[in-house]
């Protein structure tokens, strides 16, 4: 039974690559890629350059109220640094909650487009393109929201002092790995109509596979920038556990029948 898990897992860990090569592969799929990094690049850029703007004027305008004295012109340095990193952090940060909300809807239409590729056909939800869109935009606020209250909820066991960081190193990786498979498995689970309960139900039913799927996606997640790039791969990836674990598990109905 070990050796299956172990086995599953792997597997599960690969797919994550797989998606990866599916991408990188099919000229078709990849625009559906590159679509949000371009917009999520000209969010972040224009809240970047808007923030460092605003203190700009900000910092002339505090720092011009007191004389020129050398301690005056180290504080407007120190303060200029300041904000500058301020807004180089929460820029990181949108990047990973803003950047998945923004790329919700365009990996939902990269999912449909790997599944058409791969059997031909598409779930039909029976929804406009914009109810899809909507509907994704509405299901990843609400993911990353639950993310970031659950998220808090584990940084807060490190004020536990030994048993609290001791828990945490061992929680939050599997929370990772089994948000990352719900997030990038659930828009192939969505078309085929389970409900939040029943995709949590289809996950832990096959632990193994989806968590070794998790893993490969939630380490690319703790790189800033570079997992915006292979997100569309943990798309791709989650879509192609789906059919293909879906064919397995119809394969020996279909023989019995």
């Amino acid at each position: 039974m070990p050796i299956r898990r172990t086995k599953d897992f792997t597997r599960g860990f690969i797919y994550f690559f797989r998606g990866l090569k599916l991408i990188f592969t099919r000229l078709g799929l990849f625009k559906y890629a590159a679509m949000p990094l371009v917009v999520n690049i000209l969010l972040i850029t224009g809240f970047f350059l808007s923030f460092n703007t605003l203190t700009l004027y900000l910092s002339d305008w505090i720092f011009t109220q007191g004389d020129a004295a050398w301690y005056w012109v180290a504080a407007k340095g120190i303060f200029a640094l300041l904000m500058f990193l301020i807004s180089l952090f929460a820029a990181l940060f949108a990047f990973v909650s803003v950047g998945l909300i923004v790329a919700g809807p365009f990996n939902d239409l990269l999912a449909a487009a790997v599944e058409r590729k791969l059997t031909g056909a598409v779930r039909d939800t029976g929804e406009t393109l914009a109810a899809t869109l909507f509907r994704a935009f509405k299901n990843e606020s609400r993911k990353v929201a639950v993310f970031l209250t659950i998220q808090g909820a584990l940084l807060a066991l490190n004020l536990i002092p030994v048993a609290g960081s001791a828990l945490y190193l061992v929680l939050n990786p599997l929370f990772i790995a089994y948000v990352m498979a719900y997030e990038f498995t659930g828009y192939a689970l969505d078309r085929r109509g389970l409900a939040f309960a029943e995709k949590q139900g289809y996950l832990l039913n096959r632990s193994a596979l989806t968590f070794g799927f998790g893993a490969a996606v939630g380490l690319t997640m703790m790189v800033p920038l570079l997992h915006f790039l292979l997100m569309p791969a943990a798309a791709a990836g989650g879509t192609l556990l789906i059919i293909e674990r879906e064919a397995e598990e119809t394969a020996p109905a279909a023989r019995k029948e």
